[in-house]
């Protein structure tokens, strides 16, 4: 296999070693936030990488971090999950513009914003977990609250960037939900169910296809269901467990481009980009970047799509790293053109994807998906949970 390394260290912002580093989001006019686990959020300087504004959350880890309606280049609030709330701040005056509650003051894990709407999950609290949509125009109540469609935490959520009317959240439960917002009670908005692994991240692809990753690295492709397809059970692409296809330790996730992936072994931990389009992983073309945070987790990358030979990486070593690369990646900022808008649910046409040219062990594995009208047994004891999987510091 053919790893050549191909980034040098430009920089390293160190916050502490006993202070994780844990996801980037970028506001381009202004800068590149980066959370912590002591509930700091720091502005990172576009052309010195180093810290120049922090704003304090509070004393407990950020569990999640977005931007607001996704708005990179032009947005200036963003979302910060921290205990049990949801503070949105506003990076020019650094101050809390509103601040989001749960009835059950469970910590919240997950975030994310489009159309107009900021979702939020959380931690398991008595049977269920919550999911909330607040409207960013009006922040005093929640427009729908899903209080029994996972019961475990909330570890994802992404809306769909075309359609407005979809949402996908993932869960320790096992389960990858995709809710139909047009509905106004909870049972009707769940469209389709995936029924796969404990979810360490999930995410859209292209417009009808959804991305699964698990705490025990396990990593699938399926299809959205539209109204016409109660009948049909798509078959997923499975890449089963991808440790050992992909010469890695763990995933870190998904981007529009490259699959970010790592190593935390004693003297051998690394950083790995895969080239990931049309649904190919290309592991042969693989760029590793050795020792990249020693030998502690990575918790999230980072590549500005127009100046694509940068790395931004950060971890639990308490540093955010900035690599250059000899050559820069096809890092597009996006996985299709999302200005399009779409009825994804109507339109019975499928999206056309390249086939996958991966080897017969890719789809060795059946996944069942479970329709709107099938219900999930609300038992503890079916919790998807295991020993080997990341959790995140919550």
């Amino acid at each position: 296999m053919d790893e050549t390394p191909s980034y040098k260290s430009l920089e390293c912002i160190d916050f502490g070693a006993n202070n994780w580093c844990l996801a980037f989001q970028p506001l381009y006019k202004h800068a590149l936030l980066t959370s912590l686990s002591n509930g700091e959020v720091h502005h990172l300087d576009w052309d010195t990488g180093k810290s120049k504004q922090v704003t304090e959350t509070g004393d407990i880890s950020c569990n999640d971090l977005k931007v607001i309606n996704s708005d990179y280049n032009n947005g200036t609030l963003y979302a910060v999950a921290s205990g049990s709330s949801v503070k949105i701040f506003d990076i020019r005056s650094q101050n809390a513009v509103a601040l989001l509650k749960n009835d059950k003051n469970a910590p919240f894990l997950s975030l994310d914003s489009r159309h107009n709407f900021l979702a939020s999950g959380t931690e398991l609290s008595g049977v269920d977990a919550e999911i909330l949509m607040h409207d960013i125009r009006k922040w005093n109540v929640p427009v729908k609250t899903f209080i029994d469609s996972h019961h475990d935490d909330v570890t994802d959520l992404k809306f769909h960037p075309s359609d407005p009317h979809i949402l996908l959240s993932g869960s320790t439960d096992g389960y990858t939900n995709i809710y139909d917002l047009r509905h106004q009670d909870e049972e009707d908005c769940l469209h389709q169910v995936i029924n796969f692994a404990s979810i360490h991240s999930c995410g859209w692809l292209s417009p009808k296809r959804i991305y699964t990753l698990s705490h025990m690295e396990t990593f699938a492709i399926h299809e959205l269901n539209d109204i016409t397809d109660e009948a049909r059970e798509p078959k997923p692409l499975d890449f089963c467990d991808v440790r050992e296809t992909w010469n890695c330790g763990y995933v870190i996730d998904i981007y529009p481009g490259f699959i970010a992936a790592g190593s935390s072994q004693q003297n051998c931990g690394f950083l790995k980009l895969l080239p990931f389009e049309n649904e190919i992983v290309e592991v042969k073309n693989s760029i590793v970047i050795p020792s990249a945070h020693g030998n502690e987790v990575i918790r999230d990358v980072y590549i500005p799509p127009e100046q694509s030979d940068l790395l931004y990486s950060c971890g639990e070593d308490g540093c955010v790293r900035i690599w250059k690369g000899r050559k820069a990646l096809n890092v597009p900022s996006e996985f299709w053109e999302y200005s399009a808008k779409l009825d994804v649910l109507s339109d019975s046409t499928p999206v056309p994807v390249q086939p996958n040219t991966l080897d017969a062990e890719a789809t060795k594995r059946p996944i069942e998906v479970i329709h709107s009208d099938s219900r999930k047994e609300k038992n503890k004891k079916n919790s998807k949970k295991s020993q080997s999987k990341r959790y995140k510091p919550y």
